[in-house]
């Protein structure tokens, strides 16, 4: 079972280095609330999605991506304003009243994991605040921390996924949406969208284990799941030929969780949409993998309410918000 953190000032869910008080406050679960805004940024721009998720099944409210200008730096976001242009595409009228989550690929975001013996799990707070003055790689005090706790596969252990960004970073973000009618309940990485992507679209009639696999770009994510837990995750860098390279990072971590538990083997692969729209992907996947390759296909498990003319339509749309939608799940 998870447990969700998010370190915040109580009462005003405001991110911040936070006081021994507040290290280990619990908030959401792993999931969120039936509607809510997923937020997805990285070196491509910001996509958000409105999202209503019950028991009829996923509908995309409303969608809006704007794209950041040829140079801009990512790095450069703590300090300078987000460019105008970015701010002008998205319509904040449309995401009023909502929960809100952010998930980020992002030079200043750290994602790490770490056990804890379930003796010392109250010392949860102490725990988190250690680790992340020995691993976060800019002040405490500039940093917003986010954590998820689940039971580990290593029998009497916990397992601690922590999250850090920088929180200059984080209020221009959430500066693009409505004051005072948006909450933030949690940031996340994107092993975590990717991980309730996967819940949800495959169901329970998933193949496990399975590797989950998203990749854009120079950047890529592979995670290792089983019985509703997350057993190893890895963020790659991928070099030129994308295609195998995705693979063989997918096949590498595979290795490194059969290795550790000897007995399993990984029956299958699933991947975003817009992994597999990447030419050989799919081909390159199976063939290192030696596994059924499936496609994680928001297009057919969701329907999109907006206007597909506008901001965020077309048939694409399940391509662009995958990951906006999986946080928001």
């Amino acid at each position: 079972m998870y447990q969700c953190g998010l370190v915040r000032r109580r009462g005003r869910g405001v991110c911040r280095a936070a006081t021994d008080a507040d290290w280990a406050e619990e908030t959401t679960g792993l999931f969120m609330s039936s509607q809510a805004i997923g937020i997805e940024f990285d070196a491509r721009g910001i996509r958000l999605a409105r999202v209503h998720s019950g028991a009829k099944g996923i509908q995309v409210q409303h969608a809006a991506e704007a794209s950041f200008p040829e140079g801009t730096s990512l790095t450069s976001l703590a300090t300078d304003p987000l460019p105008e242009a970015v701010a002008g595409a998205l319509d904040w009228r449309q995401f009023g009243g909502r929960d809100a989550v952010v998930v980020v690929d992002h030079p200043s975001a750290m994602l790490s994991t770490f056990r804890l013996a379930a003796g010392f799990i109250d010392e949860l707070s102490t725990s988190i605040r250690w680790y992340a003055e020995q691993y976060v790689p800019y002040p405490l005090e500039q940093a917003a921390v986010d954590f998820r706790t689940q039971d580990s596969c290593y029998g009497g252990q916990k397992t601690v996924f922590l999250v850090a960004l920088q929180k200059a970073v984080l209020g221009k973000v959430m500066a693009l949406l409505p004051p005072k009618r948006v909450k933030l309940r949690r940031i996340d990485g994107v092993p975590y969208a990717l991980y309730r992507l996967y819940r949800r679209l495959a169901g329970d009639g998933a193949v496990e284990p399975a590797v989950v696999v998203h990749g854009h770009g120079p950047s890529g994510y592979v995670v290792v799941t089983k019985e509703g837990r997350i057993e190893a995750v890895r963020h790659v860098r991928l070099a030129e030929g994308f295609a195998m390279s995705l693979a063989d990072k997918a096949c590498q971590t595979c290795q490194f969780y059969e290795m550790h538990n000897p007995t399993e083997r990984v029956r299958a692969a699933y991947a975003t949409a817009a992994t597999l729209a990447c030419d050989g992907v799919r081909e390159a996947l199976t063939s290192e993998l030696g596994v059924e390759v499936h496609a994680l296909d928001l297009a057919s498990s969701a329907t999109f309410a907006g206007d597909k003319g506008g901001s965020g339509g077309g048939e694409s749309w399940a391509e662009t918000y995958s990951l906006a939608v999986g946080a928001a799940l």
